[in-house]
C-alpha cells in the first residue's frame, strides 16, 4: 500500500510534467522560428497558424489542469472546482485543441502514415473527451472516471512525444523515422496502460 508521501511525491512529478510540458508549448506561441519545423510550406497559411495556436493553447490548458482531475482528496475537499476545471478541460480539448489537432494532422510532415497517426490521436481524444462529458451528464460517475482516464492517456501524448523523441535520438535512430514511429507510439502505448488501469480498478464493470 502506498503510503500519503509517496502518493503526494507521485502527485507532485506528475503535476511537474504536466505543467512543465505546457509552459513549454505556450512558449511556441513567441517564437516565430518554430513554424520552420514544417517542411511543405503550409505554415505561410492563416488557417494553419490558427489551428497551430488552437491546438497548442487548448492543449497546454487540457494538461495543466487535467492531472488535477484524479487527485481523490482535492475532488472530495473542492467538488465546485473539480467541476469547474472539468468543464475547462472538456471545452480546451473539444472545442479548440483536438480540432486544431485535427486539421494540422492532415498537413503533417511525413506522409500519409503521421496524417493517419495524429488524425486518429485527434479524434480519439475529441471521442473519450466527448464521452467522458456524456457520462458525466447522465450522472454515471464510473463511466465517466472510465472516459477520462483514456482523455488524459492522450493528452499526456503531450509528454510521451517529448520523452521518446530525445530517446530516440540518443538510441541513433534518424529524425525521419523517429517522427514516423512517435506519430503511432506517443498515445497508442497510453491507451494501453489506460485500459490495464481501468480493468484492474473497475472489473469487471464495463462501458
Amino acid at each position: 500500500m502506498k503510503t500519503r508521501p509517496v502518493i503526494k511525491l507521485r502527485n507532485g512529478f506528475y503535476g511537474f510534467l504536466c505543467i512543465g510540458v505546457s509552459l513549454y508549448a505556450l512558449s511556441h506561441l513567441f517564437r516565430e522560428d518554430f513554424y520552420s519545423f514544417k517542411t511543405n510550406g503550409i505554415s505561410d497559411f492563416m488557417t494553419w497558424r490558427i489551428a497551430f495556436h488552437m491546438h497548442f493553447i487548448g492543449g497546454a490548458i487540457a494538461l495543466s489542469i487535467g492531472w488535477t482531475q484524479f487527485l481523490k482528496n482535492f475532488r472530495a475537499k473542492h467538488l465546485n472546482t473539480h467541476r469547474r476545471l472539468g468543464y475547462t478541460y472538456v471545452i480546451a480539448i473539444v472545442l479548440v485543441s483536438s480540432p486544431g489537432a485535427f486539421y494540422m494532422a492532415m498537413y503533417a510532415n511525413g506522409g500519409f502514415n503521421n496524417v493517419l497517426g495524429f488524425g486518429m490521436m485527434a479524434i480519439s481524444w475529441f471521442g473519450f473527451t466527448f464521452m467522458a462529458f456524456k457520462s458525466i451528464k447522465r450522472r454515471d460517475i464510473n463511466a465517466h472516471e472510465r472516459w477520462m482516464i483514456r482523455s488524459f492517456a492522450v493528452t499526456l501524448g503531450a509528454v510521451t512525444l517529448r520523452i521518446f523523441m530525445p530517446l530516440m535520438a540518443i538510441w541513433g535512430v534518424p529524425a525521419d523515422e523517429a517522427y514516423q514511429a512517435i506519430s503511432w507510439f506517443c498515445w497508442v502505448p497510453n491507451l494501453f496502460v489506460a485500459e490495464w488501469i481501468i480493468q484492474k480498478k473497475y472489473l469487471p464493470s464495463t462501458s
